[in-house]
């Protein structure tokens, strides 16, 4: 799985699993253009572009300008996403700003991307689209962890699926794959947000979360980042419209 000097975009790059991603990427020989809201720091092979992906304008300034210093896009991976900093557990406690803006940032955001970078991506007859969802798509019954605003949150990551099968028929036939990885409980790294809540749980509550785990352990950023990179590869031509679960068996 080699990516010499093609050009990527992830989104939601800053650290986690974008970042995870982005290294991955970099590491293979891709140029790699890092979104995310909050500076990213320039590396080899990895260029940060701050851009919010709730905003239109945004995205469509950053891709442009991606376009422009980088060249022509033939990898997205639409990561960016998160349930909130505030816990919501009942809906009647969601608001319309809560709610609107998780699913903005979680599928929005992948709708308004994808819109700026496919039809290049038409025009050459190639590309990769791999979006973050979660396995939380299915619902969970439980307390709400390391969550924020559960329910549309949740509602979002579902959402990502329909959106990933329906856009890979409608880019069937234009030589573009578009697929998502359903990551399980992921720990990716000490400065990501959802290791920081993790580990701010109760040990005992920390060992009921990962006891559900056949693998014996939460996952991390490269066991999603190399599930991504087979995507994204030459390997996955014949695999779109598929959701693909790295969870450890959970």
């Amino acid at each position: 799985m080699e990516f010499d000097d093609q050009i990527a975009v992830v989104t939601g790059a800053a650290d986690g699993i974008g970042a995870a991603i982005a290294r991955a990427l970099a590491g293979r020989g891709a140029r790699v253009a890092a979104l995310d809201v909050r500076p990213i720091a320039d590396s080899e092979h990895i260029r940060g572009w701050t851009c919010d992906v709730t905003q239109t304008a945004a995205v469509h300034d950053a891709c442009a300008d991606v376009v422009r210093t980088l060249g022509p896009v033939s990898m997205l991976v639409n990561n960016a996403g998160g349930s909130g900093a505030v816990p919501v557990e009942h809906v009647e406690d969601i608001t319309d700003e809560i709610w609107d803006g998780v699913l903005s940032l979680n599928l929005s955001s992948i709708m308004r991307c994808c819109r700026e970078l496919v039809p290049a991506m038409k025009a050459r007859g190639y590309g990769r689209i791999v979006n973050v969802s979660s396995t939380l798509k299915d619902g969970l019954y439980a307390p709400l962890g390391t969550l924020g605003a559960r329910l549309p949150y949740v509602a979002a990551k579902s959402a990502i699926v329909g959106l990933t099968r329906q856009l890979a028929k409608d880019l069937g036939g234009s030589g573009i794959t578009v697929n998502a990885v359903a990551p399980g409980l992921t720990l990716p790294g000490d400065n990501a947000r959802i290791t920081q809540r993790f580990r701010a749980l109760d040990p005992d509550e920390q060992r009921r979360f990962a006891a559900h785990i056949p693998a014996g352990r939460p996952g991390n950023g490269d066991d999603v980042a190399n599930a991504v990179l087979f995507l994204l590869s030459p390997a996955s031509s014949y695999v779109s419209g598929e959701i693909l679960t790295v969870a450890g068996a959970a």
